[in-house]
């Protein structure tokens, strides 16, 4: 297997615990790319969410950004795929979730917003430090996130959620099924929901690469970790998940890495893209 085409989630794949990329994983992506692959970064963060180590990485073109909520060329700035949530359904989503004992959050127009009531007193909803630093940085406080959204055009790319009671989680994942059966939930972070639409999948993300780069799915090979990285291993040639996915996650893979914390991504592609060749 030597694929044409590699995807990799960023949180709990290709970075570490403490959301940095290491020096084996950034080498192997070099390399794959110098041999010939093309190499996307697919994630359920914005695009201003990326590292910018990342981003400053010349080779990286496209983007599968928010869980395939959107597709993004940023050599010529155009967006490929868009799959967004509308406002009659955001709106009922904001009504089920503020009266739980969770914060809720989204991503409109590749902008993440926040009700000021979660945003100043985070600490009480993300306990795990690494994602705490993550939605403090990439979230702006909004007095009122139902009017913030309703002004900023009603769809909605992506919803979260984060539980400090995860006993909590498993409940709400049930009614939501019940209440909104076209929203795709996934869980890619300790403590977290996320929500979008019927046709934002990182699967169908990689689907509409394939078409846009003429490369046939058997030909490609997707990295994850989270259950919202099922249907991209599922879509691709090769599904590899890390030795730290979900239990579903593994359970759906062809292939199992290392941790994230081994440089699990390295490992697998020293194997296709030995330094010898």
């Amino acid at each position: 297997m030597r694929p044409k085409l590699i995807l990799t989630d960023l949180d709990g794949t290709l970075l570490r615990e403490d959301k940095s990329l290491s020096p084996a994983n950034r080498a192997a992506l070099e390399w794959a790319a110098a041999q010939g692959a093309e190499i996307v970064v697919s994630t359920g963060r914005l695009y201003t969410g990326i590292p910018q180590e990342l981003r400053d990485l010349p080779f990286l073109r496209y983007f599968i950004l928010m869980n395939g909520a959107k597709v993004y060329d940023r050599q010529t700035g155009q967006t490929l795929g868009r799959a967004e949530i509308p406002w009659t359904t955001a709106d009922a989503v904001i009504d089920f979730l503020e009266p739980l004992n969770c914060s809720v959050d989204c991503f409109q127009n590749d902008r993440g917003m926040m009700a000021r009531k979660y945003y100043d007193h985070l600490e009480q909803y993300v306990i795990h430090p690494p994602s705490f630093n993550l939605v403090k940085q990439t979230r702006s406080p909004v007095d009122d996130l139902r009017n913030a959204v309703l002004a900023g055009g009603g769809s909605v790319q992506k919803f979260h959620a984060y539980f400090p009671d995860l006993t909590l989680r498993p409940k709400v994942m049930e009614q939501i099924q019940y209440a909104f059966p076209t929203l795709v939930q996934s869980i890619s972070m300790p403590a977290n929901l996320e929500l979008n639409a019927q046709d934002a999948t990182k699967g169908n993300g990689l689907l509409t690469l394939c078409r846009c780069l003429g490369i046939d799915p058997k030909e490609a090979a997707a990295f994850g970790d989270g259950t919202n990285d099922i249907s991209m291993l599922a879509a691709a040639g090769v599904g590899v998940s890390m030795a730290n996915g979900t239990p579903e996650t593994l359970a759906a893979a062809d292939l199992i890495a290392p941790s994230n914390e081994e440089d699990g991504v390295a490992q697998i592609l020293s194997r296709w893209f030995p330094e010898n060749t």
